[in-house]
């Protein structure tokens, strides 16, 4: 009965600890999934797809990189004065503005706090537009400020200045 126990207790080890060892490295797999996404969407990657989305007059790309939280948005163009938006009014806002503004230019030139990602970074991005009814051109510079929700960079401010 003894000798039947010692041999149980040492199967069970046996098939027991290969097992703790594989779920110990799973968790660690994700973990280091998860520091891979973090890496991906890091604030240069989301200043990229605002770019693009931009130069590509797609609203529904730009208002995707709104967080839950309201944004501060004031762009010449988009309405008179600013104010904070959701993401669904951040769609209907630039929409309008792309069937107004034909975007001609839309280029970031200056990051900053870029090496502090725990901070908020922002970026400056020069625009020309060309006004649809009048066909009068103008020029302006875009402020985009990020902020984290939860591990996730989003869009906090967009403001342009002239």
């Amino acid at each position: 009965m003894v000798r039947r126990f010692v041999t149980i207790s040492i199967l069970v080890f046996l098939v027991v600890l290969p097992l703790s060892d594989a779920v110990a490295q799973k968790r660690g797999d994700k973990k280091r999934g998860g520091e891979l996404l973090s890496e991906i969407k890091n604030p240069q990657s989301v200043f990229r797809a605002m770019e693009r989305a931009w130069k590509n007059a797609d609203a529904k790309s730009i208002s995707s990189m709104v967080g839950k939280r309201k944004a501060f948005i004031h762009i010449r163009g988009a309405g008179d004065s600013g104010g904070f938006y959701s993401r669904s009014q951040v769609f209907y806002l630039f929409k309008r503005m792309f069937k107004e503004y034909r975007q001609l230019k839309f280029e970031f030139v200056k990051f900053h706090n870029l090496e502090r990602p725990d901070r908020r970074v922002y970026a400056i991005a020069y625009r020309s537009c060309r006004i649809m009814r009048s066909d009068k051109v103008f020029q302006d510079k875009v402020y985009i400020t990020l902020g984290r929700e939860g591990r996730d960079w989003v869009v906090t401010e967009i403001k342009t200045t002239r």
